[in-house]
Formats: structure tokens, C-alpha cells, sequence
């Protein structure tokens, strides 16, 4: 792992292949979900063809430090202090759940740096008021000091109950690494989901800069129905729908998600080239 530090003192913990600094063919970045670290990519990472990837521990989670305000804005400040760390002036960025919440404030404040976006089951919609309720819920619970209670049940209706029947070491490992997660980091990141602003004007305000919704069918939490309606916001849309996925394509179809991926990145900086040229051209 590697650190960086924001202009707010909070060190951010990140891990990159390969060694070394630079604009490498453009970044492939990959931001977690709630109450994971980067380690929940691990299915797909040796399937990913960019040769530059970036993992990063959001604020509160894996070895990154708390928030210094439990919103949106220091996780994406997070997300710009590795950027900087790393002299990459540009990347594609990719958000699983609450890491596309970031990405999305991200690219409110910072669009320049994106050549590309990826929600994977993510959305740029505010909370309605049953998530409110039950984000409020879980906060009372995680006050009360009842964090292992709170994270065992909360991978289980991540998943397809087909692929759960099969796999449920994954279940039990998920659920593992998030009773490693600390109390005030999930509260955190709990406190900002809550507040967190509505993102479609800045998917539909992002010029240039491709966007891919990657959806499960079966996914009760982002819904293919919130899918499908913010896909028709971007100028440059790419739409991914799983049959048989619920919320964690990257365990339900590892290769189908690492292909999705892999092609959206090469869209992405393909596109960038061309553009390139044909403005010098010009």
C-alpha cells in the first residue's frame, strides 16, 4: 500500500500497478463500495487490461483515516489527493455503490480530470426518503455499539439468492472484512450517503466524457429502473445490464465485468486520442 495526505491532513491509503508515477495510457481508478475496502476489486483485477490501475481506500475504510467531515466533498478530495500524489492529470474513473457517489462529486468539482466515468451499480440520485429512514436506522444501530450486528446483516441482499446458495464463503468473507471497517468510518460514510446532493445535472453537464452504467437485473438497491433513467443524462452513454446480477457484479460475473470494463477504458481512451489529434490537426 502507498499514502498521500489531503490538503485537510487526512492520510488516504492507495495501492497502484504498476510502480511508478505518471499519465501511464491513461488510469483505470476504482473506487470500493460501503463498508468494503480496495480489496473487494480482487475478483477482476487479473482479468483488467489497463496497464495503469489504481485502487484507493476511501476515507474511514481500509487504511485510509476518517473523514474531517462526515459528506461527500473530503472523499472526493481523497480521490484528488492520489491523483495529485501520482501526477495523473487525467484518468477513467470507476465507482462501485458509494464509490460512485464519490466519483460523481468528484466530477461536479473536477470534470476536467475525467476521461471517462463508471457507475457500477451506482446512481446519481438523492436518497429517497425509505433509504433516509434506513441509513438513520443504521446509524442508531452503530451508536448504540452494535457495529458487528449491523455489518452481519448488511452484505445479504448484495447478492443474487442463486449465486448465494453457491458461494457462501464470499458472503461470510465480505462480512469479515467489514467488521474490520471501524465504527466511525461506516458512520461516516453512512452520514454522507445521507446528506449527499443530486448528481444529475453533473451527468448531464459533463462534456466530452463518456459515462457507463454497469446494472444487475436482479439488483434491489440500484435498481435497473434508476439505471435506465440516469443512462439517458450523459451526452456519451455506455449501458451494461446483468440478467442474473444483483449488486456485486464483480463476484456474480467477474469476467463479464472485467470484459465491460476493459472495453469501456479502451472506448474511453481511444476517444481521447483521436480528439487529441484531430485538434492538432485542426
Amino acid at each position: 500500500m502507498k499514502f498521500c495526505t489531503t490538503t485537510k491532513g487526512t492520510r488516504v491509503a492507495y495501492k497502484k500497478h504498476p510502480k511508478g508515477s505518471g499519465d501511464l495510457q491513461i488510469p483505470l481508478v476504482l473506487l470500493h463500495g460501503f463498508c468494503e475496502d480496495h480489496g473487494v476489486w480482487a475478483p477482476v483485477n487479473s482479468l483488467l487490461t489497463p496497464p495503469s490501475l489504481l485502487w484507493i481506500d476511501l476515507p474511514g475504510f481500509g487504511g485510509s483515516e476518517l473523514p474531517v467531515n462526515p459528506d461527500m466533498k473530503p472523499y472526493a478530495e481523497a480521490i484528488l489527493a492520489v491523483l495529485e500524489a501520482e501526477s495523473i492529470h487525467q484518468c477513467v474513473m470507476i465507482g462501485h455503490s458509494i464509490g460512485g457517489y464519490v466519483a460523481l462529486e468528484f466530477a461536479s468539482r473536477w470534470p476536467e480530470r475525467l476521461v471517462g466515468l463508471g457507475l457500477f451499480h451506482s446512481h446519481p440520485f438523492e436518497d429517497s426518503a425509505e433509504r433516509k429512514t434506513a441509513r438513520q436506522r443504521g446509524l442508531d444501530t452503530l451508536q448504540a455499539g452494535k457495529r458487528d450486528l449491523y455489518v452481519t446483516q448488511l452484505f445479504h441482499n448484495l447478492f443474487a439468492p442463486r449465486f448465494l446458495q453457491k458461494n457462501a464463503g464470499i458472503l461470510s468473507q465480505l462480512i469479515l472484512n467489514g467488521k474490520k471497517q471501524s465504527a466511525d468510518g461506516i458512520s461516516a460514510a453512512l452520514q454522507a450517503m445521507l446528506t449527499r446532493r443530486d448528481h444529475q445535472q453533473t451527468l448531464s453537464s459533463l462534456k466530452d466524457c463518456p459515462v457507463l452504467f454497469l446494472l444487475g437485473k436482479l439488483d434491489s438497491l440500484v435498481t435497473p429502473e434508476q439505471g435506465l433513467k440516469a443512462a439517458l443524462l450523459p451526452e456519451i452513454t455506455d449501458l451494461q445490464l446483468l440478467p442474473e446480477a444483483a449488486h456485486m457484479a464483480m463476484y456474480e460475473y467477474p469476467e463479464e465485468s472485467a470484459a465491460i470494463l476493459n472495453s469501456f477504458w479502451d472506448f474511453c481512451r481511444v476517444r481521447k486520442f483521436v480528439n487529441q489529434n484531430s485538434i492538432k490537426v485542426q
